[in-house]
Protein backbone atom coordinates (compact mmCIF):
# COMPACT_ATOMS: atom_id res chain seq x y z
CA UNK A 1 0.00 0.00 0.00
CA UNK A 2 0.96 3.51 -0.50
CA UNK A 3 -0.74 5.17 1.48
CA UNK A 4 0.49 6.77 4.80
CA UNK A 5 -1.37 6.97 7.74
CA UNK A 6 -1.68 10.25 9.83
CA UNK A 7 -3.52 11.38 13.39
CA UNK A 8 -3.65 14.50 14.78
CA UNK A 9 -4.89 15.83 17.99
CA UNK A 10 -7.75 18.44 17.93
CA UNK A 11 -9.61 20.04 20.71
CA UNK A 12 -12.94 18.70 21.88
CA UNK A 13 -14.72 22.26 21.19
CA UNK A 14 -13.05 22.71 17.83
CA UNK A 15 -14.17 18.99 17.03
CA UNK A 16 -17.70 20.18 17.56
CA UNK A 17 -16.82 23.01 15.27
CA UNK A 18 -15.66 20.82 12.41
CA UNK A 19 -18.56 18.50 13.09
CA UNK A 20 -21.03 21.41 12.36
CA UNK A 21 -18.84 22.85 9.20
CA UNK A 22 -16.73 20.48 8.80
CA UNK A 23 -15.12 22.56 5.52
CA UNK A 24 -13.61 24.56 7.60
CA UNK A 25 -11.26 21.43 8.20
CA UNK A 26 -9.44 22.43 5.50
CA UNK A 27 -8.42 25.51 7.03
CA UNK A 28 -7.16 23.94 10.45
CA UNK A 29 -5.30 21.28 7.96
CA UNK A 30 -3.31 24.23 5.78
CA UNK A 31 -2.28 25.86 9.03
CA UNK A 32 0.80 23.09 9.46
CA UNK A 33 2.50 25.15 6.45
CA UNK A 34 2.41 28.50 8.27
CA UNK A 35 6.00 29.95 8.53
CA UNK A 36 6.16 29.89 11.91
CA UNK A 37 5.12 25.91 12.26
CA UNK A 38 7.29 23.35 13.48
CA UNK A 39 6.84 21.82 10.15
CA UNK A 40 9.41 23.59 8.80
CA UNK A 41 11.85 22.95 11.12
CA UNK A 42 12.06 19.42 10.53
CA UNK A 43 12.73 20.04 6.93
CA UNK A 44 16.14 21.15 5.37
CA UNK A 45 14.83 24.12 2.89
CA UNK A 46 17.23 25.87 1.04
CA UNK A 47 15.32 29.04 -0.22
CA UNK A 48 18.56 29.85 -2.37
CA UNK A 49 17.18 27.10 -4.27
CA UNK A 50 14.43 27.64 -7.02
CA UNK A 51 12.47 24.41 -6.53
CA UNK A 52 12.20 24.60 -2.80
CA UNK A 53 11.91 28.79 -2.60
CA UNK A 54 8.43 27.98 -4.79
CA UNK A 55 7.31 25.42 -2.50
CA UNK A 56 7.91 27.07 0.47
CA UNK A 57 5.79 29.97 -1.53
CA UNK A 58 2.99 27.58 -2.39
CA UNK A 59 2.65 25.79 0.73
CA UNK A 60 2.18 29.19 3.56
CA UNK A 61 -0.05 30.59 0.94
CA UNK A 62 -2.18 27.76 1.54
CA UNK A 63 -3.96 29.32 4.49
CA UNK A 64 -4.22 32.83 3.04
CA UNK A 65 -6.03 31.32 0.04
CA UNK A 66 -8.31 28.77 1.93
CA UNK A 67 -9.11 31.44 3.65
CA UNK A 68 -10.63 33.51 0.58
CA UNK A 69 -12.03 30.97 -0.51
CA UNK A 70 -14.22 29.83 2.59
CA UNK A 71 -14.95 33.61 3.40
CA UNK A 72 -16.56 33.66 -0.33
CA UNK A 73 -18.21 30.33 -0.82
CA UNK A 74 -19.70 30.25 2.51
CA UNK A 75 -20.60 33.82 4.13
CA UNK A 76 -22.80 32.69 6.73
CA UNK A 77 -20.71 30.01 8.01
CA UNK A 78 -17.14 31.93 7.99
CA UNK A 79 -19.02 34.68 10.24
CA UNK A 80 -20.56 32.42 12.49
CA UNK A 81 -16.96 30.78 12.55
CA UNK A 82 -14.42 34.10 12.75
CA UNK A 83 -14.12 34.65 16.13
CA UNK A 84 -12.71 30.66 16.19
CA UNK A 85 -10.45 30.91 13.01
CA UNK A 86 -7.26 31.60 15.37
CA UNK A 87 -8.25 28.79 17.46
CA UNK A 88 -8.20 26.81 13.95
CA UNK A 89 -4.92 28.34 13.16
CA UNK A 90 -2.93 27.52 16.38
CA UNK A 91 -4.14 24.08 17.07
CA UNK A 92 -3.55 23.37 12.94
CA UNK A 93 -0.10 24.17 13.50
CA UNK A 94 0.28 21.33 16.10
CA UNK A 95 2.60 18.52 14.06
CA UNK A 96 0.93 15.73 13.28
CA UNK A 97 1.60 11.91 13.86
CA UNK A 98 2.48 9.65 11.04
CA UNK A 99 3.41 5.67 10.93
CA UNK A 100 3.55 6.18 7.01
CA UNK A 101 3.28 2.79 5.42
CA UNK A 102 3.69 0.93 8.68
CA UNK A 103 -0.10 1.23 9.14
CA UNK A 104 -0.65 -1.44 7.14
CA UNK A 105 1.01 -4.03 9.16
CA UNK A 106 0.75 -2.48 12.47
CA UNK A 107 -3.43 -2.78 11.65
CA UNK A 108 -3.15 -6.42 11.46
CA UNK A 109 -1.37 -7.16 14.81
CA UNK A 110 -3.74 -4.85 16.63
CA UNK A 111 -6.53 -6.46 15.18
CA UNK A 112 -5.64 -9.52 13.47
CA UNK A 113 -7.67 -8.17 10.32
CA UNK A 114 -6.78 -7.23 7.50
CA UNK A 115 -7.17 -3.32 6.29
CA UNK A 116 -10.39 -4.74 3.59
CA UNK A 117 -11.81 -6.54 6.93
CA UNK A 118 -14.08 -4.72 9.16
CA UNK A 119 -13.12 -4.62 12.18
CA UNK A 120 -16.51 -4.45 14.39
CA UNK A 121 -15.57 -2.23 17.25
CA UNK A 122 -13.25 0.27 18.46
CA UNK A 123 -11.81 -2.12 21.67
CA UNK A 124 -12.47 -6.10 22.01
CA UNK A 125 -11.28 -9.48 21.11
CA UNK A 126 -10.56 -11.17 18.25
CA UNK A 127 -12.67 -14.31 17.99
CA UNK A 128 -10.52 -16.38 15.87
CA UNK A 129 -7.15 -15.93 17.67
CA UNK A 130 -8.62 -14.53 21.09
CA UNK A 131 -5.98 -11.80 21.42
CA UNK A 132 -7.17 -8.33 21.82
CA UNK A 133 -8.15 -6.16 18.81
CA UNK A 134 -7.56 -2.34 18.98
CA UNK A 135 -8.85 -0.34 15.86
CA UNK A 136 -6.32 2.64 16.94
CA UNK A 137 -5.62 3.29 12.45
CA UNK A 138 -8.91 2.36 11.01
CA UNK A 139 -11.47 2.98 13.71
CA UNK A 140 -13.78 6.15 14.65
CA UNK A 141 -16.71 7.90 13.25
CA UNK A 142 -16.40 10.10 10.35
CA UNK A 143 -17.26 14.05 9.44
CA UNK A 144 -18.38 15.00 5.87
CA UNK A 145 -14.88 16.04 4.40
CA UNK A 146 -13.72 14.14 1.67
CA UNK A 147 -9.67 13.87 1.98
CA UNK A 148 -6.94 12.51 -0.06
CA UNK A 149 -8.28 8.62 0.27
CA UNK A 150 -11.77 8.83 1.85
CA UNK A 151 -13.76 10.62 4.16
CA UNK A 152 -12.26 12.41 7.11
CA UNK A 153 -12.69 10.28 10.61
CA UNK A 154 -12.22 11.59 14.48
CA UNK A 155 -11.99 9.66 18.07
CA UNK A 156 -13.79 11.68 21.05
CA UNK A 157 -11.80 12.16 24.07
CA UNK A 158 -13.22 9.68 25.98
CA UNK A 159 -12.08 6.95 22.91
CA UNK A 160 -9.14 8.31 22.94
CA UNK A 161 -8.48 7.39 26.52
CA UNK A 162 -9.49 4.04 25.56
CA UNK A 163 -7.53 3.17 22.97
CA UNK A 164 -4.65 4.43 24.60
CA UNK A 165 -5.14 2.42 27.46
CA UNK A 166 -5.92 -0.90 25.10
CA UNK A 167 -2.29 0.16 23.42
CA UNK A 168 -0.59 -0.08 26.67
CA UNK A 169 -2.02 -3.35 27.59
CA UNK A 170 -0.66 -4.92 24.33
CA UNK A 171 2.28 -6.74 25.31
CA UNK A 172 5.15 -7.82 23.26
CA UNK A 173 3.95 -11.47 23.42
CA UNK A 174 0.81 -10.69 21.65
CA UNK A 175 2.39 -8.51 19.29
CA UNK A 176 5.21 -11.39 18.73
CA UNK A 177 2.06 -13.73 18.05
CA UNK A 178 0.32 -11.49 15.52
CA UNK A 179 4.01 -10.87 13.90
CA UNK A 180 4.47 -14.73 13.24
CA UNK A 181 0.30 -15.34 12.15
CA UNK A 182 1.14 -12.46 9.34
CA UNK A 183 4.17 -14.87 8.35
CA UNK A 184 6.15 -11.84 8.80
CA UNK A 185 10.25 -12.92 9.15
CA UNK A 186 11.63 -9.95 8.88
CA UNK A 187 11.00 -6.02 10.46
CA UNK A 188 9.89 -7.04 13.81
CA UNK A 189 12.00 -4.34 15.60
CA UNK A 190 11.03 -1.43 12.86
CA UNK A 191 7.58 -2.71 13.14
CA UNK A 192 7.55 -2.59 16.84
CA UNK A 193 8.89 0.81 17.62
CA UNK A 194 6.08 2.07 15.15
CA UNK A 195 3.90 0.48 17.63
CA UNK A 196 5.35 2.12 20.85
CA UNK A 197 5.66 5.63 19.12
CA UNK A 198 1.51 5.45 18.54
CA UNK A 199 1.23 4.51 21.78
CA UNK A 200 3.43 7.26 22.95
CA UNK A 201 1.37 9.99 20.54
CA UNK A 202 -2.34 8.25 21.78
CA UNK A 203 -1.07 8.70 25.69
CA UNK A 204 -0.09 12.24 24.66
CA UNK A 205 -2.95 12.93 23.22
CA UNK A 206 -5.25 11.38 26.38
CA UNK A 207 -3.05 13.45 28.28
CA UNK A 208 -4.34 16.73 27.14
CA UNK A 209 -7.85 16.27 27.12
CA UNK A 210 -7.90 16.19 23.33
CA UNK A 211 -10.13 14.49 20.81
CA UNK A 212 -8.09 12.91 17.58
CA UNK A 213 -8.33 13.20 13.12
CA UNK A 214 -7.47 9.86 11.57
CA UNK A 215 -6.77 10.23 7.82
CA UNK A 216 -4.38 8.79 5.25
CA UNK A 217 -2.52 10.74 2.45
Amino acid sequence: MALEAYFKQVSPDLLEKFQKYPDFFELFDDAQYLPDSPFWQDLSLDLNNPEDAKWFDEATNYVPQTLAKLKVEQPEEFEKLKSDIPTMLAEGKNSEFDIGKKWNNLHFILTGKSYSTPVPSLIGQNKQDKLPSINAILGGKTIDYETDNGLLRYLTVDEVKQVAQALSKFTQAHFKQRFASKGLEKGFDNLYDAHKQLLNYYQNVAYQENAMFLYFG
